[in-house]
């Protein structure tokens, strides 16, 4: 029988910045995050051990490595220190040659289980791995077949909250809370007015944004997608946001920063999100799914550009009997990225280029 609490647990532990232990026949192994790692955690790890770094195949491509499966083993030198780990990790920018091929070795199920805990914590994919654990306290454990099994179920909500309040541009706004029963995200579904649900109802998924939706940064269309569907929503009578917690296609805001700064140095922002570990689209939409059925809507017109969306939520038995198309004002800041979501990605943006519109 699995204990999915112990691996919720090792997550949440994870995420605070301690190690964990992966139990298993073939051998016990600690694990800790390279982002939350300091230079003293590492001098004890290497005194009592070899250590290896775990990294994801998409991280390993990039340092010229192809994986066999889903993760990658590196080897460490004895006394590697904390910058050429983070380096390695992509936390800093490769000052080094790549590791040679024989660095390279082929990932047992612990490191497996170790970089999908490390997904689920929404933490950079890249944790070292030792014999023994060296951390002071006690140190919590899973095993290697219950991390593998677990699979966080999204669309397990708690509805903790209701209430109304005028935004600009839609006087009548209601405003429910949801909280995932398998950790602390909390998702928001607005109702803008009064829509109709015995017709299809107009609805946008929006993943948050801090940068776009609070800050205004000019570098993406979320803040300006945002404020529109909610005028277009009141002005028509009513529709549905669900504001869904996931920042930075589901890598998280601490992520997308450095995303950020890879785009600074000429990658684009799917480039960015690879060259880190992470996939394309780290997103799910299973939480969307559970948060119209509890609103009582199970057919929709979509507001949006990305046909991935409207792909998941007929999945998830949601009727999208249309689809809206979000418009975005393009600037200098955003063009690239508007053009890499219509190329790339798929997005169905109107143009030829995006980027020769501004000239």
């Amino acid at each position: 029988m699995t204990d999915p609490l112990a691996v919720e647990r090792c997550i949440v532990e994870l995420q605070r910045g301690r190690e964990v232990v992966l139990t298993d026949p073939a051998g016990n192994r600690a694990i800790t995050l390279v982002e939350s790692l300091t230079q003293d955690m590492l001098a004890a790890i290497q005194q009592a051990g070899p250590c290896q770094l775990i990294l994801s195949a998409n991280r390993a491509e990039v340092l010229g490595h192809t994986a066999r499966s889903r993760a990658a083993v590196l080897s460490l030198p004895a006394k590697a220190p904390l910058h050429t780990v983070r380096q390695l990790a992509g936390l800093e920018t490769l000052r080094r040659s790549v590791p040679e091929q024989d660095q390279w070795h082929l990932a047992a199920d612990s490191s497996l289980a170790a970089l999908r805990l490390a997904r689920q914590a929404h933490t950079l994919p890249a944790l070292l791995s030792y014999a023994l654990p060296v951390g002071p306290g006690s140190i919590l454990s899973t095993s290697v077949d219950d991390a593998l099994l677990h699979e966080p179920d999204t669309s397990k909500l708690m509805a903790l909250s209701r209430t109304r309040i005028p935004l600009a541009g839609a006087d009548s706004v209601e405003l429910a809370v949801f909280r995932e029963r398998h950790g602390s995200a909390e998702h928001v579904a607005m109702t803008v007015g009064r829509p109709d649900r015995s017709q299809a109802v107009t609805v946008r998924l929006h993943s948050s944004c801090f940068t776009g939706d609070i800050l205004g940064s000019l570098r993406c269309d979320c803040g300006e997608q945002l404020s529109s569907a909610i005028h277009s929503m009141a002005s028509a009578g009513g529709g549905i946001i669900l504001y869904l917690s996931q920042e930075g296609r589901g890598i998280g805001l601490a992520s997308k920063l450095r995303a950020y700064q890879l785009q600074d140095e000429g990658l684009d922002t799917l480039e960015a999100n690879e060259h880190l570990g992470f996939g394309e689209d780290d997103r799910q939409y299973q939480a969307a799914t559970t948060m119209l059925k509890a609103l009582d809507v199970q057919r929709i017109r979509l507001m949006t550009n990305n046909p991935l969306k409207i792909e998941a939520l007929q999945r998830e038995g949601i009727d999208v009997v249309d689809r809206l198309p979000s418009h975005t004002p393009v600037n200098m800041h955003n063009a690239r990225y508007l053009e890499t979501k219509r190329t790339r990605a798929g997005h169905l943006l109107h143009g030829d280029s995006l980027v020769e519109s501004l000239v």
